[in-house]
């Protein structure tokens, strides 16, 4: 997955977030802090990237797929997906 795949999905994600997929406010407002952090990361510069604690980003990922998975697939889907793009980033 290149960047503008990964930016794609990180769209369909906010989409979904915004018009889909009833979420509790607690668990809508952590996928936002985390689709928030996600773009933070994309939009560094490549040599601040060592700065960003992208193993907790990773992890923290994750753990929402795991969350996700059974109640609301899709999310845990796409979560997945850009998980596996920012690995194939080296993120």
């Amino acid at each position: 997955m290149n960047t503008d795949e990964l930016k794609q999905t990180l769209d369909t994600l906010h989409e979904e977030l915004t018009h889909g997929q009833q979420l509790d406010e607690d668990a809508r407002a952590r996928l936002q802090v985390l689709l928030a952090d996600i773009q933070n990361v994309l939009a560094r510069e490549p040599q601040r990237s060592a700065d960003v604690d992208e193993e907790g980003l990773g992890e923290r990922l994750q753990e929402a797929v795991s969350e996700f998975e059974a109640a609301h697939p899709r999310f845990s889907q796409l979560i997945g997906r850009i998980a596996d793009g920012l690995s194939n980033l080296g993120i």
